[in-house]
């Protein structure tokens, strides 16, 4: 019989994670991403961290929207928190 090889991401399994832990890692992996690309790496090895990228922010919308009331609040948070465009007065 062959051996089967598994692999295991580290990191994985952050069940109680907040969401801010995994935005924090997120945001490290994003810096990853930029510095492989910028090191002209493999591109393989990029996609391997931008494939983690992607399920991590799946994760941190899993999490965010287990309590729906709380997720609308913070959307509806970051929406007023950005200054609004100014708009130019009717003539």
């Amino acid at each position: 019989m062959r051996a089967r090889r598994t692999w295991k991401v580290v990191g994985a399994g952050h069940h109680h994670s907040t969401i801010e832990e995994l935005q924090l890692e997120l945001a490290a992996l994003n810096r990853c991403i930029a510095a492989l690309e910028k090191a002209a790496a493999d591109p393989g090895d990029v996609e391997v961290v931008t494939a983690y990228a992607l399920t991590l922010a799946e994760r941190i919308d899993e999490v965010r929207w287990l309590n729906p009331a709380e997720a609308l609040g913070w959307l509806f948070d970051n929406a007023t928190r950005k200054a609004p465009e100014e708009v130019p007065a009717p003539a």
